[in-house]
């Protein structure tokens, strides 16, 4: 009976070891799932001004938002390719473009839906067709700016050809125009801002997003550029990057409201005044939206550049997991 007894206590003691033991590891596992760093890449541009914020101070419990602003698209997809950013701003299309080529991305958010102009400093330019025979200076092959450039000379009956494009950084672009050595340009915001500002001659002709809207309907949202995430990343810490797109909402939405408030770290991390920056939120459309929730206005989006070249979008329209889900 004795010897029964001692086995019994012997046999408690062991669960009680085995419980701790269990409880211990699943503490670590829990502590794994935060990650201590968050990579992400971001181009020059006004949905990068809520991360100034968050990078500064991180919104994330010990996980510290490491921003790397990166100069060119090609930049940034190698990077993307390689795995070395968990989140990276992407024109949409190149997005879509990466994800069939077999790239580990979702589309985890949309935000930018209108910051491009056809601006020139040639007097006789009402229009897009009034480019006939005349340069034209356009953001790198292949990006937004590009691929929206040739769907509205397409849709304005312009053949190609009967336009010359020229393909530069729009940085360079910008400060081309401003000394007076380009005479036609598409820009984004806030460079728009810059090149009115410093040369008079210089006027905006048309928005691209309302031509969007011309062509589409009333109601067709343009989703330009948004943030994909990494899939493993996502896999790996579904908490952190629930928090990290709330707080990236919650950035963008005070940048919106407040450019003002925002304009300090974008000077001092872009070295852009801040009087360019909050004039150009003027004309800068920036909202926040779920991947899933820009389904319907991607979707149409990649369906028209699809139509008019399919290297834009990788081939065909990426299939339901590029959205990531809500």
């Amino acid at each position: 009976m004795r010897e029964k007894v001692q086995f019994m206590m012997l046999l408690v003691v062991l669960l009680l070891v085995a419980g701790c033991s269990s409880q211990g590891t699943g503490n670590k596992e829990v502590k794994a799932t935060v990650p201590e760093k968050i990579v992400v890449q971001a181009p020059m541009g006004p949905p990068t001004a809520p991360l100034f914020k968050m990078a500064e101070n991180s919104p994330l419990k010990d996980t510290k938002v490491e921003l790397v602003i990166y100069k060119s698209v090609e930049e940034a997809t190698t990077r993307a390719v390689k795995g070395e950013a968990d989140f990276t701003v992407l024109p949409v299309n190149v997005a879509a473009k990466l994800y069939n080529k077999g790239v580990g991305i979702s589309l985890a958010n949309v935000s930018t839906w209108g910051i491009l102009y056809l601006v020139s400093a040639d007097s006789t330019v009402r229009d897009w067709g009034d480019l006939t025979g005349q340069d034209l200076y356009v953001g790198a092959r292949g990006s937004t700016p590009d691929v929206l450039t040739q769907y509205l000379l397409d849709k304005n009956g312009l053949n190609a050809g009967e336009v010359r494009l020229n393909y530069l950084e729009s940085p360079e672009i910008a400060q081309m125009m401003i000394n007076g050595l380009v005479k036609n340009a598409v820009l984004p915001e806030p460079m728009v801002t810059q090149v009115l500002l410093n040369n008079k001659e210089v006027r905006v002709v048309r928005d691209f997003y309302s031509d969007w809207q011309k062509f589409e309907t009333d109601s067709a949202g343009l989703p330009q550029a948004g943030m994909v995430v990494r899939n493993e990343f996502a896999k790996a810490y579904p908490q952190a990057l629930s928090e990290f797109q709330q707080a990236y909402a919650r950035e963008l939405d005070s940048t919106i409201a407040d450019p003002a408030g925002a304009a300090p770290l974008v000077e001092k991390n872009l070295k852009m005044p801040a009087p360019v920056f909050i004039q150009s939120m003027t004309r800068t459309r920036l909202k926040y939206v779920s991947g899933s929730g820009a389904k319907a206005d991607v979707n149409t989006y990649l369906t028209r550049l699809l139509e008019l070249s399919p290297d834009m979008v990788g081939g065909k329209l990426p299939d339901e997991k590029f959205f990531l889900a809500d």
